[in-house]
């Protein structure tokens, strides 16, 4: 009987791993860092390399997604997903370096086929001239379930009180 008693454990702990990892709430977490890695651009890197970027941002949007910003008024709107990978592209060619570290998630609220996903974060986006985006923002990701995969729906962010 001790030698079914090990395995059986390792498989419900393994079940129960599999049960977290794959759960909407985590599933939206990694979806939200991934999203954020992928719009971070490094100083100095290669523009080859920064634009394989736009496959991964693909998988990450809705076919329509709507931006409100206070900070970057031409960014306000909403756009194709085309439209994004446009837009990334320039970034891609125009950024010296963007930065999108994840500070802390707020809440990760699912309703059926839409979750809305709250949390902070420290941003900057430099460009050769100005900087339209540096410090710390509140932001709430919109995510809809499109061709059986969350995909990012809307964005609105606000710079931060400190």
């Amino acid at each position: 009987m001790k030698r079914l008693g090990l395995p059986i454990f390792i498989l419900a702990l393994l079940g129960a791993l599999a049960f977290w990892w794959f759960s909407p709430t985590q599933v939206l977490k990694r979806r939200t860092q991934t999203l954020l890695q992928t719009i971070t651009l490094e100083s100095g890197s290669g523009k080859a390399g920064r634009q394989m970027g736009a496959y991964s941002l693909n998988a990450l949007l809705a076919r329509e997604v709507e931006l409100e910003t206070p900070t970057i008024e031409e960014a306000n709107g909403t756009f194709g997903r085309s439209s994004m990978e446009s837009a990334f592209s320039w970034l891609c060619e125009q950024a010296k370096e963007t930065r999108f570290e994840l500070q802390d998630f707020h809440s990760i609220q699912i309703q059926g086929d839409r979750a809305k996903v709250a949390f902070s974060l420290e941003a900057l986006i430099e460009l050769p001239s100005y900087r339209p985006a540096d410090g710390r923002y509140e932001v709430v990701f919109h995510w809809q379930r499109e061709d059986g995969a969350w995909r990012l729906s809307r964005a609105s962010w606000v710079k931060a009180a400190r």
